[in-house]
């Protein structure tokens, strides 16, 4: 599951947050740790979980479904065919939660059963004693009884079938039913063996109102008009596979079709967004065609499928058939600057690794979300080019893992030590994960890497799998040991920290480079830790690059000829490796590897190393000077566009010294220079650097760019337009209430104008603007709007006593429904109204997320926000 956030249920939804929250932050070396003492409590391991047991194999399951949406409830016959693996089989266990048991029936008789609803337990009692082998098919009559088990997560809300419906807060709400089975919530809507390491073959049959469309695994057989404006769908998968992996979605629909060799690949949309949504899913087929072609593996079933789901949040890979989050579709003004590969291909990529071989045990999940996360990165490599590739999914993968890292969170990516399942789907499982296997690739080369994962899939196909069959499989294929590869960065926890200095000797026409490994175990956790770690690493010399083979051990010593002393030197080229690295250069030798290193990320970490030198401390005015005249030129002549941004935002924000308190109305200083840089980025090409130096402009609260700013809302692209309301409102500008006025009133796909327009009234604070925000934030008009208007009476309407109260009902419906943008905006408005009594929505927010550590590290972050404006107030 997935998209720039993860859970394949990603956006993994705790990552919304996780994209508001992870500005860059540098890992905290762990040379810091000391001993224990008393006042240091050491983590204990979790509790162990070993692969599930099983008595039976699971064969096939044939589902035929009705449904009640007055009292959320399926109607359904399950009918089982199952085989004993031990002796003296007489009773089967099923796995069956929150349901009503009317029947179990053998060969048309009636047969005993116990329900245990609490532990989701069906006994039933078998006519005789069945041998190994000897199969039987089991009818059950049931009915459900609502979603009733919570999750933190966001993708699914809980187990079980999802009504949605309107409703007195949601009165425009389309209605759909969906599931949602990852990781053992099936069990909620059929009976069954609700464990990963058992594969089965299914059909289902659903009966639905005219003129709603079912959605489910394998290939539509049938569709049988009734005469009581129903119709029944049948849909049969004959490919065996996980309980987990099990879908259906109910609703009204458009098809975008499409094909890739003889297989149909098509998206469901709402019919009212069929125009955005071709645009949107047009490269589809070119990425089934890509990953069938990349991994010498044909996409393996008889159709793919996308459909998009009211209230659920990223995407979910049932077999053949992903669920999609409705925000993947976008118009062609939010195409300008971003889209939705990255999660699609993300889902799309689980087809093979997570459904075609599946992680036996949750234990393993790396197997199915790191090599989604990677394939993905591999789209992007294929279609935007491998200098984005490097930038946005190797550097990115690594620092949101750097980030985890430095809030305590920490555990190897492979382990049976841990709290329940869905903890697991986090950092590690996704982008550390992800990063892991492109230091495998690189360490391998393509060849072999690709030629691994062809044998992989190949041997295991249609099986649950283990990461040591994945060792295993590597080695077969190129004859190469990876023990020590998966031992140091699976089974084990941490990174290297490097302190590389550089010496060369004119007379030997030698340059030395000495790399000291300088991370400390971590005495106060109990998961197992590498001591020093070994690797292949790539150096580049003036443009050459060269590989040397890292020891593991505390200091290595590698010698390079050079004919004269190199002018840049850069370890790890590309950024391989997961690893903090010290490596000291003079302003003038940071300059000139920011200007000339042909390696992308090595010209980023020269960036961030030349704007730590513009903080207070950091540098002369001789060097600041310097270092502006190289952002000021990079503004320009940079050629990745993510590099041209983070460069206007570096020199942009307020230059204060680490930990010193910056006011929030304060306005930047910015030199004549910089200010001309700004000027000119304000027509650059991508849309992100102009939204980028309108931004950065902004920052100034100077009344004269008003009209650039004004100019600059009828940009086609809506981050333009979003900064440029921002800044807009920061001028205090006497024409700021009138224009962002105008945009709250103008109607756009999504709102997307509207919303630039509310959250810039936010900002301006003005009193005439209450009426409209009381306006907008009627229950009437979408979340994401309500959210905005809220935030407008909180940052305009100080002093009325109706404000609290709508901001801390809309707060606590999204965080029922894992409304993540819902919540975070709703922070915002506690911020902006600084009223004390908004504490208890901080409080509510960390216990519903205290087992999800990103996301309760953010919270805590904005609480910390919220208290000092409360203070301030």
């Amino acid at each position: 599951m997935k998209n720039t956030f993860w859970r394949s249920r990603i956006l993994s939804a705790a990552m919304i947050f996780s994209i508001a929250a992870s500005s860059v932050v540098a890992a905290r070396p762990m040379n810091e740790f000391l001993q224990p003492d008393e006042t240091q409590e050491v983590k204990k391991l979790p509790p162990v979980h070993y692969v599930r047991s099983r008595d039976f194999d699971m064969r096939h399951i044939a589902l035929d479904l009705r449904f009640d949406w007055e009292k959320e409830q399926a109607y359904g016959a399950a009918t089982i065919t199952l085989a004993p693996l031990m002796p003296n089989f007489q009773v089967v266990n099923l796995d069956a939660g929150a349901m009503t048991i009317n029947s179990v029936r053998l060969n048309g008789k009636d047969l005993k059963f116990g329900y245990d609803e609490p532990n989701a337990n069906l006994a039933i009692s078998l006519d005789r004693v069945y041998k190994i082998g000897e199969a039987m098919t089991l009818t059950i009559d049931y009915r459900t009884k609502g979603l009733v088990v919570s999750n933190t997560l966001g993708f699914g809300g809980g187990g079980g079938l999802k009504f949605i419906k309107p409703d007195a807060a949601n009165p425009n709400r389309r209605r759909q039913i969906w599931s949602q089975g990852e990781s053992d919530y099936n069990r909620f809507w059929f009976p069954s063996f609700d464990s990963p390491n058992d594969f089965r073959t299914t059909e289902l049959t659903a009966t639905v109102e005219k003129p709603f469309f079912v959605v489910s695994n394998g290939k539509l057989l049938s569709r049988k008009d009734n005469s009581d404006n129903t119709e029944t769908f049948y849909w049969k998968m004959d490919t065996p596979y996980a309980n987990y992996l099990t879908s259906i979605v109910v609703g009204e629909y458009a098809e975008i079709k499409g094909e890739y060799d003889g297989v149909p690949v098509s998206t469901f949309l709402f019919p009212n967004e069929a125009k955005e949504g071709a645009a949107s899913v047009k490269k589809l087929p070119e990425m089934v065609k890509f990953f069938s072609e990349k991994l010498g593996v044909k996409y393996p079933y008889v159709k793919y499928a996308q459909t998009m789901a009211e209230g659920f949040s990223g995407g979910m890979e049932n077999i053949s058939a992903t669920t999609m989050t409705p925000s993947m579709i976008h118009d062609e003004r939010t195409l300008l600057d971003f889209d939705s590969e990255s999660l699609q291909s993300h889902e799309l990529a689980h087809q093979w690794f997570g459904d075609y071989v599946t992680c036996r045990e949750w234990s393993e999940i790396w197997l199915n979300e790191s090599f989604a996360t990677y394939m993905q990165a591999l789209w992007d490599e294929h279609e935007k080019g491998r200098e984005y590739f490097l930038y946005a999914d190797v550097r990115a993968n690594q620092q949101q893992y750097y980030q985890t890292w430095n809030q305590g969170v920490r555990r190897p990516i492979v382990t049976k030590y841990y709290t329940d399942a869905d903890a697991l789907f986090d950092t590690y499982a996704y982008p550390r994960g992800g990063a892991v296997l492109h230091m495998l690739r690189k360490h391998l080369g393509d060849e072999l890497f690709f030629k691994s994962l062809n044998h992989y899939l190949t041997k295991y196909a249609n099986q649950p799998v283990q990461t040591e069959q994945l060792r295993i499989a590597i080695e077969e294929a190129t004859g190469q040991s990876m023990d020590w590869f998966f031992d140091q960065w699976l089974y084990k926890m941490g990174h290297p920290v490097f302190e590389v200095t550089q010496n060369y000797d004119a007379a030997a026409k030698k340059l030395t480079l000495n790399v000291k490994q300088t991370q400390k175990i971590d005495l106060l956790n109990e998961y197992p830790q590498a001591q020093y770690f070994q690797a292949k690493v790539d150096v580049e010399i003036d443009g050459r690059v060269e590989q040397v083979w890292l020891k593991p051990q505390a200091e290595n010593v590698f010698a390079f000829d050079a004919a004269a002393k190199p002018q840049l030197v850069n370890f790890d080229y590309e950024g391989t490796l997961i690893k903090e690295i010290k490596f000291e250069k003079s302003t003038d030798e940071l300059i000139y590897q920011f200007k000339n290193d042909k390696d992308t990320l090595g010209r980023v970490w020269a960036m961030n190393q030349l704007a730590a030198k513009l903080k207070p401390g950091g540098g002369n005015d001789s060097e600041r000077t310097k270092i502006l005249a190289a952002m000021n030129r990079a503004i320009a002549a940079e050629p990745v566009w993510q590099l041209r941004r983070d460069v206007i935002q570096a020199i942009s924000q307020p230059q204060t010294a680490p930990g010193a308190a910056v006011s929030p109305n304060a306005a930047v200083s910015l030199d004549p220079a910089t200010v001309a840089a700004l000027t000119a980025a304000v027509k650059d090409s991508n849309s992100n650097v102009r939204a980028a130096a309108i931004g950065g402009l902004g920052l100034l609260r100077d009344a004269k760019y008003a009209g650039a700013f004004a100019a600059a809302l009828n940009d086609r692209s809506y981050a333009v337009v979003d900064a440029a309301a921002a800044s807009l409102a920061l001028t205090g500008d006497a024409s700021a209430y009138g224009a962002l006025v105008k945009l709250a009133e103008t109607a756009s796909w999504k709102d997307r104008v509207r919303l630039a327009g509310l959250n810039g009234l936010a900002a301006l604070g003005d009193r005439r603007a209450v009426d409209l925000g009381f306006k907008y934030a009627a229950k009437t008009n979408p979340a994401a709007v309500r959210s905005a208007a809220l935030n407008v009476l909180a940052g305009a309407g100080k002093g009325d006593a109706r404000i609290f109260p709508l901001l801390m009902e809309n707060f606590k419906n999204n965080l029922e429904n894992n409304n993540f943008q819902g919540i975070f905006s709703g922070f915002q408005g506690f911020i902006k109204l600084a009223d004390p009594r908004g504490q208890e929505a901080f409080d509510l927010a960390k216990e519903k997320f205290k087992a999800q550590s990103n996301l309760f590290g953010f919270v805590s972050q904005l609480e910390d926000q919220f208290k000092k404006a409360v203070g301030a107030k």
